[in-house]
């Protein structure tokens, strides 16, 4: 009789935990108390017939038959089987979607508490092919006269120029208009101050160098660099609370990435200039010199071609004025061609699309917060399910 009493009150509690029913719901509709209801499914009192017909009124998917046998199971054997965890998963469907909606409008919520961020772009693109298409008859010119080629020996790293301390530096000290008309600078904005104290006389200038470091890698935080090696556009972006001051850092850093890599290409055309320019000062002067030593020799000896002596010296200066000439020659144009060269001072990279400021902000994303914190909740509520299945 035991064994009856504690299999029927296993059968009612395994009903009740399935269907996710309190102790308190189930003993009121019972018309007992929960101590009572507790024996029951313990087994320490008897339950009489009015009491089970009680149970089968109020949940008529009580079927005392059906817990004789074993629930199916969702894994059997390393294998999931997909009919039971459907079936369980649609059973338990209100629990999944109102906790997915809860996650959602968590999500979405908390959103607001992130800080707005705005994103500007500035796109750039190489011109240098281009420059040396234009420039292709001079190439085969200077390769005639053994001139070393246009191309360039200098490679530049875009990202690493975008990111170095040179521009970081005259980001951070340069001050901007804000979208209200403000101007002020980065450190401002980030309230990176030095902290007043009775030693920041004696170590101003220490601080000073501190809180720019800290501007600058915090700088580095809010640009990004993307380059295409495919066709060599280069988009450089910029994210700030403020609108027109992202646009206006973006348009900045194009600008003197523009000026840095034209500066670093034509320093070498215009040393090469310089140096070919002063050898052809010295040259001149010498074949001036070496012409005139002809022209006395000629007049003062008008008989040398019968004289084998005079003859050879002659020979000797006329030598020395065809080769101070042929020198001359070269290097007037290698002068002309260097001189050329110097177009390198047009930028190598152009700028194609300006940053402008952005309306819409770029972060935080709510429709992500929305997808992300859904996710969250349709599994985690799914997962659960299952388990407490």
């Amino acid at each position: 009789m035991q064994t009856k009493k504690l299999e029927l009150g296993q059968k009612i509690k395994r009903f009740r935990l399935i269907n996710d029913i309190r102790q308190e719901d189930m003993a009121e509709k019972m018309g007992v108390s929960r101590a009572t209801l507790i024996n029951y499914e313990k087994g320490h009192t008897s339950i009489n017939v009015e009491i089970l017909n009680k149970i089968r009124k109020n949940y008529p998917d009580f079927d005392l038959d059906s817990f004789n046998s074993q629930k199916p199971k969702i894994l059997i054997d390393n294998t999931i089987n997909f009919k039971v965890l459907f079936s369980v998963l649609i059973d338990k469907n209100l629990f999944i979607t109102f906790t997915t909606l809860f996650f959602i409008v968590l999500g979405v919520g908390s959103s607001f508490l992130f800080k707005k961020y705005y994103e500007a772009e500035i796109s750039l693109y190489p011109a240098k092919s281009d420059m040396n298409q234009g420039l292709g008859q001079f190439q085969s010119l200077a390769t005639n006269l053994g001139v070393n080629s246009f191309e360039s020996d200098q490679n530049f790293n875009i990202p690493d120029v975008v990111k170095s301390r040179l521009i970081a530096n005259k980001v951070i000290q340069k001050s901007w208009t804000l979208k209200s008309g403000e101007i002020t600078n980065l450190l401002s904005i980030w309230k990176l101050h030095p902290k007043k104290s009775f030693f920041s006389l004696i170590s101003s200038s220490a601080d000073s160098l501190v809180i720019t470091e800290k501007g600058i890698k915090k700088l580095k935080k809010h640009i990004k660099v993307f380059e295409d090696r495919a066709s060599g556009l280069i988009r450089i972006s910029t994210t700030f609370e403020d609108p027109q001051i992202s646009a206006s850092i973006a348009n900045f850093i194009g600008n003197e990435v523009e000026y840095y890599i034209q500066k670093e290409n034509s320093a070498q055309s215009t040393k090469e200039k310089l140096f070919i320019s002063e050898r052809l000062f010295i040259v001149k002067s010498e074949l001036e010199s070496s012409e005139l030593k002809l022209k006395d020799f000629k007049e003062r000896n008008r008989g040398y071609e019968n004289s084998p002596e005079l003859f050879m010296v002659f020979s000797q200066l006329l030598r020395e004025v065809e080769a101070k000439k042929e020198v001359y020659l070269t290097l007037q144009q290698q002068l002309e061609l260097a001189r050329i060269e110097e177009v390198k001072k047009s930028p190598i990279l152009h700028i194609l699309d300006y940053a402008v400021a952005p309306v819409n902000k770029s972060s935080p994303n709510r429709f992500l917060f929305l997808i992300t914190f859904g996710l969250i909740g349709f599994i985690g509520s799914v997962i659960t399910t299952v388990f407490r299945y």
